[in-house]
């Protein structure tokens, strides 16, 4: 399995595509706004065969990576990720990526039963059609979908159709997943994605959320905090289940939605999601519940309709500005917590308890009683 342990060994991952790699340390990708004669970065698997290999970053970043590609289609870190690849912890910081079509942070099109685990982008990204912070669009196929887990993008994103995460997807599943930052569309635009899309497919978001503001422009287009657009065919369906936005959401010359927008009514469950009223500056949705800000920082609004706020979810007011937020991934940092009993104190230590989170993807707390409580995020109906 090769070591990457700086940007020329990470360029070099184009010269095998199925390959396994890993990163010895962070990457310091920041020469690359000088290579290919302002070009910088050449996508990794912008050709066929593509890329079907693996990435494990181990806790290490990408900084710095840019990307200058207008007239490109398929750009990002990978250019086509397909069957079989799987991207873990992959964070990319300070990015600065520009194509055509297809472009998002980790990958401009991700394609047909690839995994994407505990990975991230943060920068700007900019294009043509099909455009998003982690990937431009995602599809796959019946029995061989895509699957993003404990993912998240913090990112402004620029262009004709755009969404906070992906622009559009297809036999993708979305769990525990959420987008901060900017969408800017001239037409189209989704805080999370711009379309739910496809023949036959089925997408999922699980506990996800968008805090993405969304404008679209002159185009004529409609905008969502959500997902703005909705549209399966012959079999698919889309579910939506515990997720919420709270982005502005404006559009020039058409409606913006709060939620979502859904063309395919029949094939579209949505169940106990939310969008916040007053920050989204609308009560305009086709879907989910639309409440206050204090309501949407009030635990029991969630707790009300089955939320899970010992495994998946927290809420204390501070963190992610008082709205809901993942254990696993808070968008800052927790603030310091209880101090426990000295008899639990002797047990266990900060460190060893953030090492069984960070390892088994679990939580450990301390209950009203004083005691140490470790609950595993595959415990969930337990």
């Amino acid at each position: 399995m090769p070591a990457i342990t700086d940007v020329n060994d990470l360029q070099d991952m184009e010269n095998d595509l199925a390959g396994n790699y890993w990163l010895a340390n962070d990457i310091d990708a920041s020469a690359t706004v000088g290579w290919n004669g302002g070009a910088g970065f050449l996508p990794i698997g912008q050709g066929a065969p593509y890329f079907s290999g693996s990435l494990d970053s181990k806790g290490y970043v990408i900084s710095g990576l840019f990307i200058n590609r207008p007239g490109t289609d398929n750009v990002g870190l990978f250019g086509i990720i397909t069957t079989g690849a799987v991207l873990t912890d992959v964070v990319l910081e300070n990015a600065d990526i520009t194509g055509d079509d297809y472009v998002g942070g980790i990958a401009g099109y991700i394609y047909n039963g690839a995994d994407i685990i505990d990975s991230s982008v943060e920068g700007s990204i900019t294009g043509s059609d099909h455009v998003g912070g982690l990937t431009g669009w995602s599809s796959g196929a019946s029995g061989n979908h895509n699957t993003f887990t404990r993912c998240h993008t913090n990112i402004a994103v620029t262009g004709n159709t755009a969404g906070g995460f992906a622009d559009g997807a297809g036999f993708t599943d979305f769990d525990i997943c959420y987008s901060l930052g900017t969408v800017e569309a001239t037409t189209h635009g989704g805080g999370f994605t711009r379309t739910a899309y496809g023949n036959n497919c089925v997408v999922t978001f699980n506990d996800c959320y968008s805090r993405c503001s969304v404008h679209a422009g002159v185009g004529g287009g409609d905008c969502a905090g959500f997902i703005r657009d909705s549209t399966v065919w012959g079999t698919g369906s889309v579910t939506i289940i515990n997720c919420y936005s709270t982005g502005a959401v404006s559009s020039d010359a058409g409606d913006a939605y709060g939620f979502i927008y859904i063309t395919d009514v029949a094939d579209t469950t949505i169940t106990a999601c939310f969008w916040d009223t007053e920050t989204s500056g609308t009560a305009l949705s086709d879907g989910g519940t639309g409440k206050t800000t204090s309501q949407m920082k009030t635990k029991a609004t969630f707790t009300a309709v089955g939320w899970d706020f010992i495994i998946i979810w927290g809420i204390n007011g501070i963190t992610n500005d008082g709205y809901p937020f993942f254990w696993v991934m808070p968008p800052e940092p927790l603030p310091d917590a209880p101090r426990a009993t000295v008899a639990v104190q002797d047990k266990i230590t900060l460190e060893a308890v953030r090492n069984v989170e960070m390892a088994a993807g679990g939580r450990f707390y301390i209950n009203e009683e004083g005691n140490a409580v470790y609950k595993s995020r595959y415990a969930r109906n337990a």
